[in-house]
């Protein structure tokens, strides 16, 4: 299954996707604690340090932008200090914005918080304090016209929508409506927001609830796997949807198809950290995977995987396509899990926690085990990094007229008890030359016998910069 959704990560290129709704600004501000005011019971912050990210619909267009999507956002801010922070950061994620609208009317959203540190009893950093600087207010009738002709001019463009809804005045009626026209030519994906009727969004093609916004939308608490079925099935039926994906927090994610199709998969246990950005995330899978052929269980497992990198994480939060499948296929817990495809090695070594590491490869059948292979294979002890044994299939070694001594299942059986191997890489071909060329990996290691011998591989290792060391099992 993993090598699949790497194939299908690896194959998208950039979808388009436009992002229509309200836009904030999250800015922190940091500092120490060491006394409570003598003019009221209150915490005295030393201030520190302050930092700003994108929130709201911007905060889903950072998810985006970092799954290496082409985004645009479409929003309305103020004429103020704010929006200059907004276009700055928007800019340096490359993220368009000709539909990012300035009303002096109205501020530009912003939520700054207020984090503390005590220092005197080490309790980590906490909120003590948000101020919102906003307006509810809906936009005017100029504006909605001006997103109305901007939906109309742009309707071609984009592989999919979504609608980061948070009621501050931008998503009206009308500019709802159109949305909702538009899934007739592409998808449409709502976040919708906590409270509002669902019948908002009918006609579009899917939406992702968590299970607070769920349970507000169809009236009734989601406790048992029968409730969430049956909410689901309401869902579609409200607003008329082709699917919906509803977040049930540790209870993992649950998938329902207008065909009465549905799906539960489980999350795994993890150290949660800021539970932020994990909605942003799934529905951000569901955008740029909206026009992949993808079963509904593959997408499931990529948006929990995107959903546990991001409260695994606290601010700035990273995510990467590649973070997605080392997340998949490294950090499962199973017998087979050093078992890696071409395309899982790929990414996992292009993924933020490996790719500073030296990565070192070596090859053969691995159908003779004899003292000399094990001694060999326990020198990769000596080697600080990820270290990749590539072994020939019964197929390559037959097609050079050879039999396997052992079969290939009894011999990666065998490796995986190796705890000096980290991934394991059954190949068809006669030779590696190929792997090595997409892998790219910084060493070759051959046993101390092949010094000085030609070496197959020894014009694609030149190719890829690759650096030959050869093992000497008795040193």
């Amino acid at each position: 299954m993993y090598a699949e959704i790497a194939q299908v990560l690896n194959s998208i290129g950039q979808p388009k996707i436009l992002i229509v709704g309200d836009l904030m600004l999250d800015e922190f501000l940091s500092g120490s604690v060491n006394r409570i005011s003598p003019e009221a019971p209150t915490p005295v912050i030393a201030y520190q340090d302050s930092n700003c990210q994108l929130g709201g619909a911007g905060f889903t267009s950072n998810v985006l932008a970092q799954l290496n999507a082409n985004v645009e956002i479409c929003a309305v801010t103020g004429e103020d200090e704010t929006r200059h922070k907004v276009i700055e950061l928007l800019d340096s994620l490359n993220v368009a914005h000709r539909c990012l609208i300035s009303d002096p009317s109205r501020p530009t959203t912003r939520k700054q918080r207020v984090m503390a540190q005590d220092n005197d009893i080490s309790s980590g950093q906490q909120q003590i304090l948000r101020i919102d600087y906003e307006s509810k207010e809906a936009i005017s009738s100029q504006i909605e016209q001006s997103i109305i002709t901007f939906l109309d001019k742009t309707k071609n463009e984009f592989d999919a929508i979504i609608i980061s809804d948070y009621q501050k005045g931008v998503l009206t009626e009308k500019v709802l409506a159109r949305l909702c026209a538009a899934a007739e030519y592409t998808t449409v994906i709502a976040d919708p927001a906590k409270g509002a009727p669902i019948e908002r969004y009918k006609g579009i093609t899917a939406m992702k609830p968590n299970r607070h916004e769920c349970e507000a939308a169809v009236g009734f608490s989601i406790n048992k796997k029968e409730d969430v079925i049956r909410a689901g099935k309401l869902l579609l039926e409200k607003a008329e949807l082709d699917y919906a994906l509803i977040s049930l927090d540790t209870d993992g994610i649950f998938y329902i198809n207008c065909q009465d199709e549905y799906l539960f998969v489980p999350t795994q246990p993890l150290q949660v950290y800021d539970v932020a950005g994990a909605g942003d995330s799934v529905i951000s899978i569901m955008a740029l995977l909206s026009k992949a052929d993808i079963v509904p269980r593959y997408l499931l497992e990529t948006a929990n995987a995107a959903a546990g990198i991001m409260i695994s994480q606290q601010s700035p939060k990273h995510i990467s396509r590649e973070d997605l499948v080392h997340r998949m296929v490294v950090d499962k817990d199973d017998f087979n899990k050093k078992i890696k495809s071409i395309d899982e090695l790929e990414i996992i070594l292009k993924s933020s926690s490996t790719k500073n590491k030296e990565v070192f490869f070596t090859n053969g059948y691995y159908d003779n085990v004899s003292r000399e292979r094990i001694l060999y294979l326990e020198k990769l002890n000596e080697f600080e990094g990820i270290r990749i044994v590539a072994i020939n299939s019964d197929i390559s070694i037959k097609n050079q007229g050879h039999e396997p001594q052992l079969r290939e299942n009894d011999r990666l059986r065998l490796l995986q008890m190796f705890d000096c191997i980290d991934y394991i890489l059954i190949f068809d071909d006669t030779d590696c030359r190929q792997i090595l060329e997409r892998l790219k990996p910084d060493y070759f290691l051959k046993g101390k016998n092949f010094e000085g011998k030609k070496i197959e591989e020894a014009e694609i290792l030149e190719k890829i910069n690759c650096q030959i060391k050869f093992i000497d099992i008795y040193s």
